[in-house]
C-alpha cells in the first residue's frame, strides 16, 4: 500500500504538469516510456490528464532470492470514467532503491478477480521464461502474440490464444493502415513484433501464468513521387504527427512504433487459450516529413 499510494501521488504530479522528470521517479520501462510520449502529445494538443484515483486493491508479492524484486497491484481507478482498473507491476532494482512501476496495463473490469477463474497466492512463485507446463511459455508468449496480430489465422500460434477485442482491433487496424498508405500511393509495411522490454510471470493457483509484456506495432512508409498527403488524428488525443514534433500531413516519409502493454493469461497445457486481461496503447515514437 505504501508503494501504491507513492506512486498514485507521483504520477498524479507529473500528469498535472505533463513532467516526464517527475515520471520518471516513481516510472520505469515501458510504463515510463508512455508517458513521455504522453506528454509530448498532450502538451502539443492542449489535454490534460485526468488524476488518477486509486480505491481499492488486490497484490501480490512473488518470492525472490535476488533483485530486482517486483510485486503487482491491481488497483481500482475511480477517477476514470467509469471506473476501471490499473494492474500496476512495481520493480525495485536493487536494496534500499524505490518501488517503480514498469507495465500500467488497465481493465475495464474495475472490482472482484483479475478475470474469471484467474487467481493468486499472496507469495506466489515466479514463473520459469521456458515453463513447459503451459500453453505458451512467458519467453515466447510476446512474439508469438506479434504474429498473431500480424498475420491472424494464418498464424500457427493463432490456435493458442483467444481472439478477442484486443488482437481482432490490432490486426484490423495493421490492414487498415497498410491499406490507406498503399491506396495513397505510399509503399512501405506494418507489423506487430515483440516488444524489447522484459516479460514478468507469476503462477496462478491453477498453475497457469499471469505475464506482463510490451508488443510494438512498426511501420514504415515512404511516399512515391504523386503520393498524397497523409495525417493521424484520434478524437481522443488529436494530432499524433503534430504531438512528435513532425507536420501535420507527411508527405514524403513516417516511421512510428505504437506500443501495446499487455497483461495475460496463460493456462496450464490442455486448459484453454490465452487470455488477453489488461492493456494499455500509446504510439512512443512518430517520425516523418
Amino acid at each position: 500500500m505504501t508503494a501504491l499510494k507513492r506512486y498514485m501521488l507521483g504520477i498524479n504530479a507529473a500528469n498535472g504538469k505533463l513532467n516526464s522528470g517527475l515520471a520518471s521517479k516513481v516510472e520505469s520501462g515501458s510504463a515510463q516510456q508512455i508517458h513521455n510520449a504522453q506528454y509530448k502529445v498532450f502538451k502539443q494538443n492542449r489535454l490534460k490528464i485526468r488524476p488518477v484515483k486509486y480505491t481499492a486493491g488486490l497484490a501480490a508479492a512473488p518470492k525472490f532470492s535476488g533483485y530486482p524484486k517486483w510485486f503487482f497491484a491491481a488497483a481500482t481507478d475511480t477517477g476514470s470514467k467509469p471506473a476501471t482498473r490499473d494492474i500496476l507491476l512495481f520493480v525495485q532494482d536493487q536494496a534500499g532503491a524505490p518501488w517503480r512501476v514498469a507495465y500500467a496495463p488497465f481493465s475495464r473490469t474495475a472490482t472482484g478477480p483479475i478475470a474469471s477463474g484467474v487467481d493468486v497466492e499472496d507469495f506466489p512463485d515466479v514463473v520459469p521464461a521456458g515453463d513447459p507446463g503451459v500453453v505458451v511459455p512467458p519467453s515466447k508468449v510476446a512474439p508469438a502474440l506479434a504474429e498473431v496480430i500480424s498475420r491472424g489465422t494464418r498464424s500457427p500460434w493463432a490456435k493458442q490464444f483467444a481472439i478477442g477485442r484486443l488482437v481482432k482491433a490490432q490486426y484490423q487496424g495493421l490492414r487498415d493502415t497498410r491499406e490507406a498508405y498503399e491506396g495513397n500511393n505510399w509503399t512501405g509495411t506494418s507489423q506487430a513484433v515483440a516488444a524489447t522490454t522484459p516479460v514478468y510471470a507469476v503462477r496462478t493457483k491453477s498453475g497457469g501464468a499471469l505475464a506482463w509484456f510490451g508488443i510494438d506495432v512498426k511501420a514504415s512508409y515512404r511516399g512515391k513521387a504523386n503520393a498524397a498527403g497523409m495525417t493521424w488524428e484520434s478524437s481522443d488525443f488529436g494530432d499524433f504527427q503534430k504531438g512528435f514534433g513532425i507536420p501535420s500531413t507527411v508527405r514524403s516519409s513516417i516511421t512510428s512504433v505504437e506500443r501495446n502493454e499487455v497483461l495475460a493469461y496463460i493456462p496450464p497445457k490442455g486448459k484453454g487459450k490465452v487470455q488477453i486481461i489488461a492493456n494499455r496503447w500509446f504510439p512512443v515514437s512518430v517520425k516523418g516529413r
